[in-house]
């Protein structure tokens, strides 16, 4: 069998030209490189962010709770004995000072359903009126507000009530680095 020599074949043929310049595969390769370098960047920089948040080391509190240190006094946060919340208010060297127009309320994501949490004022601590759901382990919210028509911060944190063997703290108010 002969063989076909294409190129007279088609020398009749008008030339069309190629659908991609001879650069495009170039800057193909340029782009995804940078798009690969801008993921990796980008993933890096959120694990060091919540990987920062997760060893945040907590103060000792005087009552034994977890220090809301975002806060302006510093607030914190104590689950009592009989699954209510206290919140009491610190200065900068953790000294008392007493509630004034600080409005809390805590958002309980529990297995049995969600709770919402108000407070009242008793002596110098916001009180829950009622008390948190039964276990532990789910995510409470804590939605802070200086003044009343301040914008209000939210706080989020695990609610685990067992006893850290290191600083013998409850675990949700642990400040050990582990």
């Amino acid at each position: 069998m002969p063989l076909i020599d294409l190129e007279q074949m088609t020398a009749g043929f008008p030339q069309i030209p190629h659908p991609r310049p001879p650069h495009y595969k170039k800057q193909m390769k340029t782009n995804l490189r940078i798009l690969t370098v801008a993921i990796a960047l980008c993933v890096g920089l959120f694990t060091a962010t919540a990987a920062n948040k997760d060893d945040h080391q907590h103060l000792a509190t005087p009552k034994g709770g977890r220090l809301l240190d975002k806060t302006k006094p510093h607030a914190e946060f104590v689950v009592e004995k009989d699954r209510t919340v206290t919140i009491n208010f610190y200065n900068e060297n953790l000294k008392p000072v007493a509630a004034t127009t600080q409005r809390v309320t805590v958002q309980a994501n529990a297995p049995s359903g969600k709770a919402k949490l108000d407070f009242e004022k008793q002596g110098d601590a916001l009180v829950s009126k009622t008390k948190l759901p039964e276990g532990d382990g789910y995510t409470l919210v804590v939605q802070f507000k200086q003044t009343a028509d301040a914008k209000p911060m939210n706080l989020r944190f695990k609610l685990d009530l067992s006893t850290c063997g290191e600083c013998k703290r409850a675990e949700y108010a642990c400040t050990c680095d582990h």
